[in-house]
């Protein structure tokens, strides 16, 4: 038996992930910029 999935969960769920990846990745950018900062000292 399938689960019947509305659009709009779909939709809330992919918005979810999105924004965890948007965080992730200036996350990952501002620690960069941090280590290179750093390395040149």
């Amino acid at each position: 038996m399938t689960p019947n999935n509305s659009p709009l969960e779909f939709l809330c769920a992919f918005a979810i992930v999105f924004a965890a990846g948007v965080v992730s990745v200036l996350g990952m950018a501002r620690y960069i910029d941090k280590v290179r900062r750093e390395a040149q000292r």
